[in-house]
This record gives structure tokens, C-alpha cells and sequence, in this order.
């Protein structure tokens, strides 16, 4: 599944302490679950929401999207110009992450990796 927030600049909202909340335009994306962060130099980083770590989340994850997907197990794939890609992987036991226009839309990945998606009918 495609995610309609591509073209938009994803920037760090919040860092913590227990969700991360990143912003895309109007869209909001709340991750509870290990966010994964893919280097173009080939390097990684790995942060827990409620984890205090020295690394700088807002320059891991400054750039603008060019791709944004869900896979159908539920992971979560963000695609940044500055050639990094952002992953999270749904967790067994609780809500990974959601993103959402409030009032508007609204994709989560439950826990086990099941979608649930919310928008407006036509």
C-alpha cells in the first residue's frame, strides 16, 4: 500500500520519550516500536520510542519523501531524497505505528502486523 505523503518534508516532532512523532505536511506519523534508519552509506541506526539515546533523530530523518509504503505484513517503509530509507517492522504485542491526517485518515499497524485503515467515504 501506497502512503499519500510523498513529496512532503518528514521532520521530527516530537523525539520521546515513548512514541516518536514525525510530521509529513499535515500528516502525522506516530511510531511506539524500533524505528530502523538505512544510511546511504550503508550504515544503521536503530532507536527505541522511550529510549534516550545521543544520536541525532531530527538529522537521520530530515530530507523529503519520494517513496512511502506498508508492506502487507505491516512494515513500514519511508524513502528519504538524502537516499536514507526509514523502517519499522510491526511488533507481536502492541501498535508499531500509525499515521494520520486527524479527522481525515488514519493507517495503523496493529499488533501482529494487520492494517487497519481509516478514511473518509467518497
Amino acid at each position: 500500500m501506497k502512503l499519500p505523503i510523498t513529496g512532503e518534508r518528514l521532520t521530527v516532532l516530537s523525539p520521546g520519550p515513548y512514541v516518536i512523532i514525525l510530521g509529513a505536511g499535515v500528516f502525522e506519523i506516530h511510531i511506539e516500536g524500533e524505528l530502523v534508519v538505512h544510511r546511504a552509506a550503508g550504515s544503521t541506526s536503530h532507536r527505541l520510542a522511550g529510549e534516550a539515546r545521543p544520536e541525532d533523530l531530527s538529522t537521520a530523518v530530515d530530507g523529503v519523501i519520494v517513496a512511502a509504503t506498508v508492506e502487507s505484513r505491516g512494515e513500514l517503509r519511508i524513502d528519504l531524497d538524502s537516499g536514507h530509507r526509514i523502517v519499522v517492522e510491526p511488533d507481536q504485542y502492541f501498535e508499531a505505528w500509525h499515521v494520520t491526517d486527524p479527522g481525515r485518515y488514519l493507517v495503523a499497524c496493529m499488533p501482529g502486523g494487520e492494517l487497519a485503515v481509516w478514511s473518509p467515504e467518497p
